[in-house]
C-alpha cells in the first residue's frame, strides 16, 4: 500500500485493539487475539491498531511486542489495514518500525514519548530520526501531551510519510486552533473516541479511533457514517447511547478506561481477560456497571 493509499485508508474508524493475556497475567493470549480479530472482521471492521494505549503497549516486553504484532498480522491477512503502535526508546522505536516492514504492515503509530526531562527540541529530533527510519511507510503521530505542539507538528509536515495525527489532549478549542493554524496537510484523527468525535468533526476531524470498537464497531461506524453524511442529529444519538459506558471509562481518573472494555469483551465471549498492573482490576459493581450500561446497544453475545 503506497502512502496515498494508506493515508485514504485513514478517514474512517480505527479500532485500539485490546492485548489478552493469560489468567495469570504472565503471557500474551494469543488464542484470544485471533478470536477478536475474527469477531472485527465479522463485523465489518476495516481498520485495527494493536499496541495502542488500549492494548496495554506500555506493559509490554518488546518480544511482547513482537508477539501481538505478528499474530495480529497473521490473524487479519489482507482482510483489515494494520498500524501498530511503536515507540519506547529510539533504538527499541525504530527496531519496531523496521520489523513492522518486515511483517507487511500498512504503517506505524508512534506512541507519545515518555521521559521526565523531555523536551520539544528532544522530542523534534525523535520523531525526525523516526520520520527517516519509516522512509516510505505511512506514519500517523499520537498527540498525548503538550510537547507535540504546532510548532513541533509544522516542522514535520515536510516528511512526506506523516500522514496523520491522533490528536487526544487538551481541549477541543486547542485542536481547532491546531487546524486553523496548520491546516490539513495530514488525517486528523479524534482521539478521544466516539463521545467527542462530533464535536472534532466540526473542526475539523476526518478520522476517529474506538476502544468501544473492540466489542462494538459496528456502533462505531454508524457515528462514523453520520458525521460523513452530516447527520450531526444522528451522531449526537449514538453519543447519547455510549455516554453511561463512556463516563464509567473515565473513573477513577481515567483509569478505568481499559478495564471496561475489558469486562465488556467478557461479558459478550470475546478475549478480554484483567490487565497488567499499573491498571488495577475493576470490582464487582464496576464491571456489573459496565455490563448494564451496553444493555440497550443490541449486541450480539
Amino acid at each position: 500500500m503506497d502512502i496515498n493509499q494508506f493515508k485514504d485508508s485513514l478517514r474512517g474508524v480505527a479500532v485500539t485493539t485490546v492485548t489478552p493475556f493469560s489468567s495469570d497475567l504472565s503471557s500474551i493470549d494469543t488464542d484470544g487475539i485471533r478470536t477478536n480479530i475474527e469477531h472485527l472482521v465479522a463485523e465489518d471492521a476495516r481498520l485495527v491498531i494493536p499496541c495502542g494505549n488500549t492494548g496495554e503497549f506500555y506493559s509490554l516486553t518488546e518480544n511482547e511486542w513482537q508477539k501481538v504484532v505478528t499474530t495480529t498480522k497473521d490473524a487479519v491477512g489482507e482482510r483489515l489495514v494494520i498500524i501498530a503502535g511503536i515507540g519506547h526508546s529510539l533504538k527499541t522505536a525504530q527496531n519496531q518500525i523496521n520489523h513492522a516492514e518486515e511483517l507487511g504492515l500498512d504503517g506505524v503509530m508512534v506512541m507519545y514519548p515518555q521521559h521526565v526531562f523531555s523536551s520539544e527540541e528532544g522530542i523534534l529530533n525523535y520523531y525526525r530520526d523516526l520520520l527517516g527510519v519509516a522512509k516510505e511507510m505511512g506514519v500517523v503521530l499520537y498527540k498525548k501531551g503538550p510537547l507535540l505542539s504546532d510548532n513541533i507538528l509544522e516542522k514535520l509536515f515536510k516528511y512526506e510519510n506523516l500522514v496523520a495525527v491522533k490528536y487526544a489532549f487538551g481541549r477541543i478549542v486547542d485542536f481547532s486552533r491546531t487546524v486553523h493554524n496548520l491546516g490539513k496537510p495530514v488525517i486528523w484523527s479524534c482521539g478521544t473516541a466516539e463521545r467527542f468525535a462530533p464535536f472534532y468533526w466540526l473542526a475539523g476531524a476526518e478520522a476517529l479511533t474506538t476502544g468501544l470498537g473492540n466489542f462494538a464497531p459496528r456502533i462505531s461506524q454508524s457515528m462514523y457514517d453520520a458525521l460523513t453524511s452530516g447527520d450531526y442529529e444522528g451522531a449526537m444519538k449514538i453519543q447519547k447511547i455510549i455516554t453511561p459506558l463512556e463516563e464509567l471509562r473515565e473513573g477513577r481518573g481515567k483509569a478505568n478506561n481499559v478495564p471496561v472494555v475489558k469486562a465488556v469483551m467478557d461479558h459478550l465471549g470475546l478475549a478480554g481477560g484483567d490487565c497488567r498492573p499499573p491498571i488495577h482490576t475493576l470490582s464487582v459493581d464496576e464491571k456489573n456497571t459496565a455490563v448494564e450500561s451496553i444493555s440497550n446497544w443490541d449486541l450480539k453475545s
